[in-house]
């Protein structure tokens, strides 16, 4: 049974609690429940900025282009050896669009300069924990447009390894758990569902 959308929610206060590269918000608010009684509650929140990220499919190779990195949170969670494979991906900065963001990261990432992006959805990452929103596409590029090393930025810190997959290698992986990454699972099953896409 869903929940009607009359509940009654009044915002009591907002305490950061840390304040970093991300923000932890505690939120104290009173709820109406579905029954109607009304409870005071708190909640932590990780406050992030909204992302973008992208689906690179390289039509002269038939591949599409991952990148895998380490991730210390997937190190945290004793997954494997910490290194995750993804789609391109970063944080919209101030004053970008989600588009200009996403051919942004994919070329600093991947050395491809993207043209033309499809959207695919913009996706709740962990909505019992984030506020962060990505916005996913779907781009199609060639070797002419492979303009940069890639592999991320070094002022950042980032470390960034290319890998090429067919589409039913991505699939493969999703399946074993290789692949386990949200946006990039979303991805690839978009790209599953829209073969004449990539067929362009």
């Amino acid at each position: 049974m869903s929940q009607s959308n009359d509940n009654q929610i009044s915002m009591i206060s907002k305490d950061v609690l840390y304040q970093g590269w991300s923000r932890i918000v505690d939120y104290r608010f009173t709820y109406q429940r579905g029954d109607g009684t009304v409870s005071e509650r708190s909640w932590e929140v990780c406050e992030r900025p909204e992302a973008s990220a992208v689906l690179v499919y390289n039509r002269d190779l038939g591949k599409l282009i991952f990148v895998r990195q380490f991730r210390p949170p997937v190190y945290a969670m004793k997954h494997g050896d910490g290194f995750f494979l993804e789609i391109a991906a970063g944080l919209i900065d101030e004053g970008e669009t989600p588009d200009v963001a996403a051919r942004r990261e994919v070329r600093e990432e991947t050395g491809y300069a993207v043209g033309k992006l499809e959207p695919i959805t913009a996706m709740i990452s962990a909505p019992g924990l984030m506020t962060e929103k990505v916005h996913c596409f779907a781009a199609i590029v060639d070797g002419t447009m492979h303009v940069d090393d890639g592999g991320g930025l070094a002022e950042e810190h980032e470390d960034i390894e290319l890998v090429e997959l067919s589409l039913d290698e991505a699939s493969a992986m999703i399946q074993s758990g290789e692949i386990s990454d949200a946006k990039t699972v979303i991805a690839v099953q978009w790209a599953l569902l829209n073969p004449a896409f990539f067929e362009a």
